[in-house]
């Protein structure tokens, strides 16, 4: 009889982790009513535009494609830049630039500029999300 109970002490003890770990993999990557495995749920970025919408964005020869979330009031597009608020809630605009990307604050292409692996932006939750060139390639 010890032996029994020790058995399933030993059982719960190891498999407490495995459940705890799954429960917690479970509400932490929660990604919507679309499979993970959907095109536009992998190589994209949520992120939140300069006037506060939400958008879709991947690139595709070297051009940002973008979908909004608010498809009554924008339409999808192609563009060679991307306008997105930074973790700081600053705007910034992004072009690819060989291996990164090369982003201008506010937009403003005639003052400094800076080269960066990857982007640092603002998704449609408010967290701060990081992409890099290939991340956002198809």
């Amino acid at each position: 009889m010890i032996k029994v109970v020790l058995g399933l002490v030993a059982a719960v003890v190891v498999l407490l982790p495995v459940v705890a770990a799954k429960l917690m993999y479970e509400a932490t990557s929660y990604t919507g009513a679309e499979p993970i495995n959907q095109p536009w749920a992998q190589n994209s970025m949520e992120f939140v535009a300069w006037n506060g919408e939400n958008w879709t964005a991947w690139i595709r020869d070297d051009s940002f494609e973008q979908r909004p979330e608010n498809e009554d009031k924008w339409h999808d597009h192609a563009n060679i830049s991307l306008a997105f608020v930074d973790w700081d809630s600053e705007r910034w605009q992004a072009k690819v630039d060989g291996d990164g990307f090369l982003l201008a604050h506010r937009g403003n292409w005639k003052d400094e500029t800076k080269h960066v692996s990857a982007i640092r932006y603002r998704d449609w939750k408010g967290k701060n999300q990081l992409r890099t060139l290939a991340q956002l390639k198809r």
